[in-house]
């Protein structure tokens, strides 16, 4: 038997609802800091532009901390959530911070634009951090909470794994300008 794309999302979105109340019915124990996700978005590809474009620290020489400007924007896509209302979507946020090629913080605000119809738009503000893992790959995590629209009050988390980063041209004059990767994002109660 074939099942669409959208009725086996909304399938694993009823699912998880229904273990989520038998759960609760239950009395299955939850840590007490635990968050309810509100909606998962696990596939989704994310472009960031970073101007100037990002160096390793100390090419060329540059004051400490260099602010560097970020803009991204992505696609959501295969999002579960327990109203079947938030199921895809896109994704942008601009920010700013002192950003190298090895890591760094920034801040800023985003935006995630719903797809399905009677969906208002989560605006959202966030603080993140880039960091280089211990495989080598970049990864981005941006952390805060919805200010408007669908879920606001709701923590968010974006990561992304910036997984096209050519850390050569960390070495260019220019630097690197832009990167992308698959990104996953949760809006959790918080």
């Amino acid at each position: 038997m074939y099942l669409s794309a959208t009725r086996r999302t909304r399938i694993a979105a009823l699912c998880t609802a229904a273990l989520t109340v038998a759960g609760t019915w239950l009395g299955v124990a939850q840590p007490a800091n635990a968050a309810t996700a509100l909606v998962t978005c696990p596939l989704g590809t994310e472009t960031i532009t970073y101007t100037p474009g990002l160096k390793l620290p100390a090419v060329p020489p540059a004051p400490p901390n260099p602010t560097v400007s970020l803009s991204a924007s992505g696609t959501l896509a295969t999002c579960v959530s327990l109203d079947l209302q938030h199921t895809s979507g896109t994704i942008t946020f601009t920010g700013a911070g002192p950003l190298t090629c090895l890591g760094g913080n920034s801040s800023g605000s985003g935006r995630v634009t719903w797809s399905n119809p009677g969906t208002t738009p989560s605006d959202f503000t966030f603080t993140g951090g880039v960091s280089v893992r211990p495989n080598g790959v970049t990864v981005l995590v941006l952390s805060g909470n919805v200010t408007a629209g669908d879920f606001t009050g709701a923590a968010v988390v974006n990561t992304i794994v910036l997984a096209s980063t050519d850390l050569t041209a960390c070495l260019t004059p220019a630097g690197l300008t832009t990167s992308s990767g698959p990104i996953t994002l949760t809006l959790a109660s918080p």
